[in-house]
C-alpha cells in the first residue's frame, strides 16, 4: 500500500507532467518548460527514494519567487515541505 505521501508526490507528478503537455502544446502553464523537467527529475527521484535523509530536492528555491502566482508552484513547495518530515527507520 503506497503512503500518503507517495500518493501527493505522485499526483504532484501528473500535474507537473500535464503542464509539460500543454507548454508543448503553445498552451498557457506554469513555470518554464525547462523548469518543469527539473521538478518532474526530482519528484521522480523523491518517489524512488521516500527519504530525506537520502535525497532532498532542490527545486523549491528556484520555483518559489517565480513572477506570477500558480496553485501548481504553491503545490510543489508544500510536498516538498512535507517529504522533508518523512522519518524512516
Amino acid at each position: 500500500m503506497k503512503s500518503t505521501s507517495e500518493l501527493l508526490l505522485n499526483d504532484a507528478l501528473k500535474k507537473v507532467v500535464d503542464a509539460i503537455s500543454r507548454h508543448e502544446r503553445n498552451e498557457k502553464a506554469p513555470l518554464s518548460i525547462h523548469a518543469l523537467t527539473q521538478v518532474k527529475k526530482e519528484l521522480e527521484e523523491m518517489i524512488r527514494v521516500m527519504n530525506p535523509k537520502v535525497y532532498m530536492p532542490a527545486y523549491p528555491r528556484f520555483i518559489i519567487d517565480w513572477p506570477g502566482e500558480d496553485i501548481l508552484i504553491k503545490e510543489l513547495v508544500h510536498i516538498a515541505a512535507l517529504y522533508e518530515k518523512i522519518r524512516k527507520n
